[in-house]
């Protein structure tokens, strides 16, 4: 068969973006969920795909196909067969992987030039967030309703821009996924200014904002395609303490839609979302082609619910988009669930929370679509760590 696209997960994408060097090397828990995940882009891959991944579990993948026809036309392989490919679609672009994709042969045409991933870089940095923002201030109907842009700063402003706040959460401007932050409440401890210190040094600057009270972590999918850009879906998701993300709700979405405009209404929402979309037209679309998510956040400011429409903007592939994805293509969609990412420090203790789950939660299918029960994106052999994983309830629960 002939392959058209080239899938890829590389989800050390933000770290190697924030160094900027072809050469970066990964740390180890990084390159483990790399290794353990690989097989992750077979679920939101296109017709006609290969997914490049070194580890194949042939077996894995045969029952998976028996499941989900859906997959039929998707290969897995080491290294790329086709002589036909028209697109790569990594995780996300930087330098690194550019390096690694030509050194498994991949034609150099098929890739972003180092001056274009010099400009994805640039509008990958937390300055875009802070300017997207500023452009929705623009419209005076927006600005009582919104909180103010963060700042950019150096590292000896941090302490005054503290003062300003009783919560504050400072961030490193090349980081995502709840990463790269620091949490100030009242006081400014010694630990923070060599926090700011470090991070200023090592990327040039620091973002500061007022922290907000969560209520409700969601994102907003788009896809920008030649200079054009589509609405992909909404993403309704939960976080740890201090913004790390935890999992996603697998639903629809105008389930989700109405999760959120339970809080604030449809049309701002609605307006928003549109002023954003030009905003991605005029500003990211120009020097970027694939998905990104905007993660947006329903907060509490005394007894209100208001909106921050603009967290920060996910230049790659993102969880919630996967979970939208793969809601869409593979559950029956009168049914719910979650998507879930595990770490086990021991293998052993993974392999067998995988086999408690499989039993109490069996999975089942009819015509390529989930109806209930558990299942792991990735094969779980006695090496993994991670994983990723799903869960369906019965309908009618």
């Amino acid at each position: 068969m002939d392959y058209s696209k080239l899938y890829l997960f590389n989800p050390d994408h933000d770290l190697a973006l924030a160094n900027g060097n072809e050469n970066f090397e990964a740390p180890l828990s990084a390159r483990d969920f790399r290794l353990d995940m690989s097989c992750l882009p077979i679920w939101y891959a296109e017709q006609n795909s290969i997914v490049l991944a070194d580890c194949v579990d042939n077996q894995w993948f045969k029952e998976i196909k028996s499941l989900f026809p859906q997959l039929s036309n998707i290969s897995i392989e080491p290294k790329p067969k086709s002589s036909t490919l028209e697109l790569v679609c990594p995780w996300g672009w930087d330098a690194a992987v550019r390096k690694f994709l030509l050194s498994k042969g991949i034609d150099d045409k098929l890739l972003p030039s180092t001056t274009q991933l010099a400009e994805i870089r640039r509008i990958s940095h937390r300055k875009t967030a802070i300017d997207a923002l500023q452009f929705l201030h623009n419209d005076a109907e927006n600005s009582d309703l919104l909180p103010e842009p963060g700042k950019q700063l150096l590292a000896n402003e941090a302490e005054s821009f503290a003062a300003q706040y009783q919560h504050t959460v400072f961030k490193a401007p090349w980081s995502s996924s709840g990463k790269g932050l620091l949490w100030v409440t009242d006081s400014f401890p010694t630990r923070a200014l060599s926090w700011c210190r470090n991070v200023e040094a090592k990327q040039g600057s620091i973002i500061g904002e007022q922290a907000l009270e969560n209520v409700q972590d969601f994102a907003v999918e788009f896809k920008c395609t030649e200079g054009a850009v589509s609405f992909e879906g909404y993403s309704l998701f939960k976080t740890h303490n201090h913004g790390k993300y935890k999992g996603n709700t697998l639903s629809s979405d105008e389930a989700i839609l109405q999760a959120i405009t339970e809080y604030i209404s449809e049309e701002f929402l609605l307006k928003i979302q549109h002023q954003l979309q030009l905003f991605v037209e005029k500003e990211i679309a120009p020097y970027y082609s694939g998905y990104l998510g905007i993660d947006m956040l329903v907060y509490n400011k005394n007894g209100a619910y208001l909106l921050h429409p603009c967290i920060e903007i996910n230049l790659r592939m993102t969880m919630g988009l996967v979970a939208r994805l793969f809601y869409d293509k593979f559950v029956d969609h009168n049914c719910l669930g979650h998507f879930y990412t595990d770490y086990f420090p021991s293998s052993v203790e993974l392999q067998n929370d995988h086999i408690q789950r499989t039993q109490s939660m069996p999975l089942k299918t009819k015509n390529g679509k989930i109806l209930s029960g558990y299942m792991a994106l990735s094969p779980v052999s006695e090496h993994s760590h991670y994983r990723i994983r799903i869960e369906i309830a019965p309908q009618n629960t």
